[in-house]
């Protein structure tokens, strides 16, 4: 299939920025990704990535680099990260991490409150 150009003989935009926000209420999750974005709007990750950076410009969206990944959420003056705040140190693990815990080595203590014989 071939794509439209306009009179300039550049490509005709079909991936709108409310086309992309439009994912946002889709994916389950309060964050999606380039490769999220691209898929459900059948695009190129790059198309996906640069209508995500523009909408950042805007002060709509908001992101974040983590595990090698960058993750986008929406921003709303009544709810700033809606439900996701990039300063938690959640975001700190690295994959497949999950913090400095000794909780699979003391398992009927921590359910139980009791150590384990």
């Amino acid at each position: 299939m071939s794509r439209e150009r306009e009179d300039t003989g550049r490509y005709t935009e079909t991936v709108t920025l409310d086309d992309v926000l439009g994912v946002f209420e889709t994916v389950d999750g309060p964050v999606v990704t380039s490769g999220d974005v691209a898929d459900a709007l059948d695009s190129s990750r790059e198309t996906a990535r640069r209508k995500l950076r523009t909408l950042e410009e805007q002060g709509r969206v908001a992101s974040r680099k983590t595990a090698g990944r960058v993750v986008w959420w929406v921003v709303d003056e009544q709810e700033p990260a809606r439900g996701v705040d990039p300063e938690d140190s959640f975001w700190e693990f690295e994959p497949g991490a999950s913090g400095e815990s000794d909780v699979s080595e003391n398992v009927d203590e921590v359910l139980y409150g009791k150590e384990s014989t």
